[in-house]
C-alpha cells in the first residue's frame, strides 16, 4: 500500500510546476490531452547512481529506470502513467521498478488540476497548480517531496538531492 501511495504521489508530482511559462494561456484538457515522455530529470547536485565514477545532474543519465516514466492523458479525462519506485539496498545500488497507474484528471479556469488515481482498490486525490507550454510539462520535485517516494534515501547517493526538475515531452 504505501509503495503505491508512493507511487502515486510520484505520478502526481509529473503534472505539476514551481514556474509558469509567461506566453501560455489557461490550460484546458484539450492543451493537455496527448502521450508524454520523460525527456529529463534534474538535480540540484550531482549524483553517481550507477556507481561508475562519475558523477552527473541529469538523472536519465544515471539510471534507466526513469526513462521509462511517462504519461497518457486521454481525452474523457482518464489518465494512464508509468512510474517509477525508486529505492536503494544496503550497498547503495539504485533499483527503480515500475508501476502502472490509472485514474482521473480535470482542469479549472485557475490552470488547477485535480488528479485521482486509483490505489489498491481505493483512490488518491490531489489538487495542483498546472503549468504547461506547447509540447512539454515541467515540474519540480521539493525535498520533502522526495523524502516521501524514495524510501530511505539517507545514507544513499540520492541524499544530498533537494530538488528535482523533471521534463516530460508530449510524443
Amino acid at each position: 500500500m504505501m509503495k503505491n501511495a508512493i507511487a502515486i504521489l510520484m505520478l502526481l508530482f509529473i503534472v505539476t510546476s514551481c514556474e509558469k511559462d509567461a506566453a501560455r494561456t489557461n490550460v484546458t484538457m484539450s492543451n493537455i490531452t496527448g502521450n508524454y515522455v520523460l525527456t529529463s530529470l534534474t538535480a540540484d547536485v550531482a549524483v553517481d547512481f550507477n556507481q561508475d565514477g562519475t558523477s552527473q545532474m541529469e538523472l536519465l543519465n544515471e539510471a534507466s529506470c526513469f526513462s521509462s516514466m511517462d504519461i497518457s492523458f486521454m481525452v474523457n479525462g482518464d489518465f494512464t502513467a508509468t512510474v517509477a519506485e525508486p529505492e536503494f539496498d544496503s550497498m547503495n545500488v539504485l533499483s527503480c521498478p515500475t508501476s502502472a497507474q490509472t485514474g482521473t484528471y480535470s482542469i479549472n479556469a485557475t490552470d488547477l488540476l485535480t488528479v485521482t488515481a486509483n490505489v489498491n482498490g481505493g483512490t488518491v486525490t490531489e489538487n495542483i497548480q498546472l503549468t504547461v507550454n506547447s509540447n512539454t510539462i515541467a515540474f519540480t520535485v521539493s525535498d520533502a517531496d522526495l523524502n516521501r517516494y524514495i524510501n530511505g534515501r539517507a545514507g544513499t547517493p540520492a541524499a544530498n538531492i533537494t530538488s528535482l526538475l523533471a521534463v516530460y515531452t508530449r510524443i
